[in-house]
Formats: structure tokens, sequence, C-alpha cells
């Protein structure tokens, strides 16, 4: 019984502390806990945000004291479970000797406060949310606006930055990183596979800040188009929201961009498909900067919205065509006009206003018609010029059939020339029994130079003269051929032969 009820007291300990170790990991139970051993207060801004299915942190911190940032820092440090993590100031602050006081009083055009954060607190902090990113798995927005995090801060929130893989938005808007830190911040986020969304309001970027931007679309393009090869093998099938890279970028509110800022990113833009949206709001653009837009949307058909808003120096006339190149929905035909014309009250003051509108809109249409005009005439003469190239092209055609025909022709008298003479020099094929009858008569004409060698005496008789024989018997003489060789060899079997072909009626000695 005693082991029983051992067993039975030790399971609901080991509920309870692997409940603590939860609780201890949980950023409002821990924030709770503390408040609690400290005495303090828990901020009704950091409890509110605790919900039933979604466990986040987003407050503006401007009336914090040093102790709520602590608290805040000790609870975040060993958090896993915020998915969604912000920490905002109204203000932008500056980091002065004391620690953090507002970008206003550092110029000197306000008087002396105290400062919001403490230096060490703040690098307590921003060693937290290193911490933070790099011990959280799970989440995935973290912002942090209005905080100076240049230099040895920015490198820090690198460091556990680097070692996240579940973030998808990052935000650094009023952050003034600088150039030098926005190429230490692409420098790591290209190799992050999920981030999507990337904000740089307000971080004091000129034209290096885009380039660095620029080198980061570039590079995970590159990374995209091998990983849409690999998934194609084999008749695979290519999932295009699973691409790593980023997809928005917020660049507004950085006056030093310029026109060729800009530049850099639409060059890396115009062969891009994944990047869907890009604000570049009062960032002294002009209508060189609109061509540019222009020249990449003309060759970029994924990008759904590029907000140029607030950049004075661009001509309507340019923001309509961007407009129109981006798909919206604009009425020529004063729809719009009219609406609005109906909720607004018909005095003198709205008819003037009205007026003026209608007038700007005639100036643009008179604009819009001068360059259709000029395009048109452009055309023409490039169809002119079009016709010349076309003749003198047809006339060099005529020339080289004629010389093509020339040549066959040629070509075609040689080859009789050359049957011709083949034809005459060599001779017809014999048969067989023709060669057998040259061969023959060959072996003839040589037996007969053999001949011409030797000695002949050719016997002949007369009919009518007799001779006696023995016997009282007449025998009738013919002719015979006696043939003596000049040496000491007898007669042989080629005389014999000879005789034979020579008077096939000749007797045989």
């Amino acid at each position: 019984m005693s082991s029983n009820t051992n067993s039975t007291n030790e399971k609901p300990a080991g509920r309870s502390e692997r409940r603590n170790r939860q609780r201890a990991k949980d950023f409002h139970h821990r924030y709770l806990a503390l408040c609690r051993s400290k005495n303090f207060h828990p901020l009704p801004e950091v409890v509110k945000t605790k919900k039933k299915n979604q466990s986040f942190l987003d407050v503006y911190g401007d009336r914090f004291k040093y102790y709520d940032w602590q608290l805040i820092a000790d609870a975040l440090r060993e958090d896993n479970s915020l998915n969604n993590v912000a920490l905002r100031l109204r203000k932008t602050y500056t980091e002065g000797t004391d620690g953090l006081v507002p970008h206003s009083v550092h110029e000197g055009n306000g008087a002396e406060k105290s400062p919001l954060i403490d230096k060490r607190t703040f690098k307590q902090l921003v060693e937290t949310l290193a911490t933070f990113l790099r011990t959280n798995k799970v989440v995935e927005h973290f912002t942090i606006e209005g905080f100076p995090l240049a230099g040895v801060r920015l490198c820090t929130l690198i460091t556990g930055l680097s070692q996240n893989t579940s973030l998808t938005e990052l935000n650094l808007a009023r952050c003034s990183i600088g150039d030098e830190g926005c190429k230490a911040l692409c420098a790591e986020i290209k190799f992050l596979p999920n981030l999507q969304l990337l904000n740089l309001t307000a971080c004091l970027l000129t034209v290096k800040g885009c380039q660095a931007v620029a080198d980061v679309i570039k590079f995970q393009k590159m990374q995209r188009y091998a990983t849409s090869w690999e998934q194609s093998l084999r008749y695979g099938d290519i999932k295009e929201d699973k691409l790593m890279g980023l997809r928005y970028l917020y660049l507004s509110h950085n006056p030093a961009i310029g026109d060729y800022g800009l530049l850099e990113l639409t060059d890396v833009l115009k062969d891009d498909a994944w990047v869907r949206q890009i604000h570049v709001c009062n960032c002294g653009l002009t209508d060189v900067a609109a061509q540019f837009l222009t020249e990449c949307l003309n060759m970029n058909a994924s990008i759904e919205k590029f907000d140029i808003r607030d950049n004075i120096k661009i001509s309507n006339e340019a923001c309509h065509e961007i407009l129109v190149k981006l798909g919206a929905n604009v009425d020529d035909d004063g729809s719009d006009t009219a609406s609005a014309s109906k909720k607004c009250p018909k005095t003198l003051a709205s008819l003037r206003e009205h007026c003026e509108y209608l007038e700007m809109q005639l100036d643009s249409e008179r604009n819009r018609n001068g360059q259709l005009e000029s395009t048109v005439e452009q055309l023409h003469l490039q169809i002119g010029d079009y016709a010349v190239q076309m003749n003198e092209l047809q006339r060099e055609l005529g020339a080289l059939v004629k010389s093509r025909n020339e040549l066959l022709e040629r070509l075609k008298k040689l080859e009789n020339k050359t049957s011709k003479k083949k034809g005459a020099g060599c001779s017809l094929r014999r048969t067989h029994s023709d060669a057998m009858a040259s061969v023959n008569h060959e072996a003839i004409d040589t037996l007969m130079v053999a001949t011409t060698s030797k000695s002949e005496a050719v016997v002949k008789k007369d009919h009518h003269s007799r001779e006696p024989q023995q016997g009282g018997s007449n025998v009738p003489s013919v002719g015979r051929i006696i043939e003596r060789s000049i040496g000491d060899c007898g007669a042989g079997g080629g005389e014999h032969e000879m005789a034979l072909l020579m008077d096939p009626v000749s007797e045989k000695f």
C-alpha cells in the first residue's frame, strides 16, 4: 500500500514540474511571476495582449520606466511561446551618453529630459532580443520600431537573427541603421529561408543601401531558379509559394535614395518573378525614376503594387502611366469626378476646384495626345525606312538567285564534259568466250614465232610421179612435213601439236 501511495504522489509532482517548466518558458506567466516577486504592478499594455489562440506582444513603450524594460527583457530571455513581438516607440530616439533620448533633444531643439532607457538597460534589452531570436522557434513577426540600432547594437541583433529559421516579417522602421547597417543586415537575411517582408522605413538609407537590398533580391533570385529546377526534375511540381525569398519591401521616407537608388532596384526587378510589392513613398523621386519604373514594369508583370506617393517631383502623367502599367482601374471618362462632385456641395469654391481639376485633366490629355502624335510620326518614318530596306533586300535576293542559276548551268556543262570523256576513254566489257578466243590467238602467235628458229624440210611429190616400192605396189604420195630441230634434241610434243595445227592430214614421225 505504501508503494502505491508513493507512486500516486509522484505522478502529480511530475506533472506540476512539467507545467512549471512550460510556464517558465511562457512570456506572460513569467512576466506576472516576476512582477509578483518584485512587488511591481504589471503593465496593462503587456497583459492585455494575451489571447486564447495566439500569444503576442505589441506595445508602445514611450512611457515605460527602466524597470519595466528590465522585467520585459527578463521575461523574453527564455520565452518559447510568442508568435509576434513588436516593441515600438512613437518618437525617434538616439543613443546619447546616458541612454536613449529623443532625436529633437539630441539636436538641441528642446529642453533636456531624463533618458527613456539608460545605456546599461538598453544593452541588456538588445542582447535579450538576440537571445530570443536565437532560441524561439515559433516567432514569425518581429518589430523593433524607433530604437537606435546603428553600429554595435545592430550587430548584436544580427547574431541572433542569423540563427532564426521561422521569421517571416522583419520590421526595423525608424531605427536609423544607415547604409552600413543595411549592408550588414542584408548580408545575413539573404540566407533566411522564410523571410518575406522587410521594412526599412525611415532608416537613413541612400543609393548604397538600395544597392545592398538589390543584391539580396539578385542572390535569392538565383537560389529560387536553382530550387525550381531541382523540383522540376522527373516531372515534379514547382511549388512557388514555398520558394524562399523576399516578396514585400518597404523603403519609404528615405529621401536620399533618389532616382539612382530606384535604378538599382529596377535593374534587378526586370527579370524577377517573385517580388510582389515595393513601397518607396517620399524617397526623392522624379520623372527620371518614373521612366526607370515604367521600363521595369514593361518587362515584369508579377509586381502587384509599386507605391510612389509623396514624391512631389513626379508629374501626374507619369503617375497615370505607372498606374496603367500596374493594371489599376483609372477612368478617363470622368466618372470618378462626377461622383466626387455629387458628394461635394454646389458652391462656387467647389465649382472652381472642379474647373481646375478639369483643366489639369485637359492639359494631361493634350500632352498625351501630343506624345501619341509624335510616336505615330516616328512609326511612319520607321515604316518608310523599312520599305527602303525591303526593296534593297529584294534586289540583293534577285542578284543571288541569278548567280545561283548561272552556277547551276556551269555545273551541268562540266558534268556533261566529264561524262563524254569517260565514255570515250573506257572500252566495252568483253564476254568470257571472246576473252578465251583472244587468249588462243595470242598462244598461236607465240608458237609461230618460236618455230621460226627451226629448219623445216617439206617433201612434196607430184601426183603424176611414181616411186617404185618393194612388192611392186604403187602407193600414192602424200605431202609430208619433216621437222628437224637445230639442236640434238628430238621431236617434242610441241612440234607434234604444231604439225597437227598446220595440217590435220599430215602424218606423224
